[in-house]
């Protein structure tokens, strides 16, 4: 990224995005502003992201609210989602190698597949030790920390 604020034109979606943006959290409103509704950007997700938003949003929420939150997204054909058994191997060998979370592996290898980034809320530590460890082969998003520079320099491009 040329510039730390501006958002890659290819995405690859961890369910952490959906989450906040369905549960009303702060980044929640970036995600609706500048990925979600963004025509300019590439937005994907793989399968497991969309069950495991599921679960969290009717364990928050309800089972009534989960239906309806991806169905509504489904609808709205801001994403695509993407399933193939070269991701699941590709997430796999990820898996293999780190100590991160499946899902965050598919978020990973999603983004090698569309040659895009991997877009997460949060920089959990898990992530961050595997990041300092060895570098992904692909660029990763924090949101939280775009929400952050946002705030200090201006609105995101």
């Amino acid at each position: 990224m040329k510039n730390p604020t501006e958002l890659p034109s290819r995405l690859a979606l961890d369910s952490s995005v959906f989450i906040a943006y369905f549960l009303g959290e702060k980044t929640g409103q970036l995600v609706k502003d500048k990925i979600l509704a963004d025509e300019g950007r590439s937005s994907s997700c793989s399968h497991l992201a969309l069950a495991e938003t599921f679960y969290v949003l009717c364990r928050e929420r309800s089972r009534e609210y989960a239906q309806q939150a991806l169905e509504l997204l489904e609808k709205t054909n801001y994403v695509t989602v993407h399933e193939s058994t070269s991701l699941d191997y590709l997430a796999a060998g990820h898996k293999c190698q780190r100590s991160i979370s499946l899902a965050d592996c598919y978020a990973i290898g999603l983004a090698e597949t569309i040659r895009g980034s991997a877009v997460f809320v949060r920089r959990e530590k898990d992530l961050r030790l595997e990041m300092d460890r060895k570098p992904f082969p692909v660029g990763l998003v924090f949101l939280e920390e775009l929400l952050g520079r946002q705030i200090a320099t201006g609105p995101i491009s």
